[in-house]
């Protein structure tokens, strides 16, 4: 049996469509389909049924599968919303990038169900559709972003030192806040509930 032959990124040959739809979910990578099922894969516009089976075959040559639990559609959307994000990163200059880079993996760290998304501009994250937590770049500080008016105030003790406005924590571009912090500004905006952002 002849294996199929894959090109410089690791893919079969597919047809244009099939690519473009891979590419846009940030697939660039033959090894990264095993973290999605066939159903979500079908589900990416320019995805039909000879694109799953080349796919398939490819993946079981090299004793791979498409992944068989939990269905990742959120994944897939997700995905979407973190190249965004990496976008938007790349335009912050140093320090404030590294910075923003280890809030949003604290984030993450704390929320990993979250969805990236960027919401008013600015990179946010959504559980459930509702917006909890997000960041920005400004030319004299980064802020953070609790996407409610009442949780800083909450946490007045917690945040004394640091300026604020009503709906946004500043720090420094070259001081990262504390993983504690971070911590609580969420757990008071997740135990807020009800209200839906966008």
């Amino acid at each position: 049996m002849t294996r199929t032959r894959l090109d410089d990124a690791g893919f079969p040959n597919l047809a244009a469509p099939a690519r473009r739809a891979l590419s846009a979910a940030g697939y660039t990578r033959l090894d990264q389909l095993t973290q999605v099922s066939e159903s979500d894969l079908t589900k990416l516009h320019g995805i039909g049924a000879t694109a799953i089976t080349t796919l398939g075959e490819a993946l079981r040559e090299r004793g791979l599968s498409f992944h068989t639990g939990v269905p990742a559609s959120d994944r897939l959307r997700g995905m979407a919303g973190s190249r965004e994000v990496d976008e938007y990163l790349r335009g912050v200059a140093q320090p404030g990038r590294t910075t923003l880079q280890t809030l949003r993996r604290t984030i993450l760290e704390i929320l990993p169900e979250a969805e990236q998304v960027i919401s008013y501009r600015v990179p946010a994250f959504r559980v459930d559709g509702e917006t909890i937590a997000g960041f920005a770049a400004f030319r004299n500080h980064l802020s953070y972003l609790p996407f409610s008016g009442s949780v800083l105030s909450q946490l007045a003790d917690e945040l004394a030192g640091y300026t604020m406005t009503k709906s946004s924590l500043h720090f420094q571009a070259d001081r990262p806040l504390p993983k504690a912090l971070v911590r609580k500004l969420i757990e008071v905006r997740v135990a807020q509930g009800g209200r839906r952002s966008r």
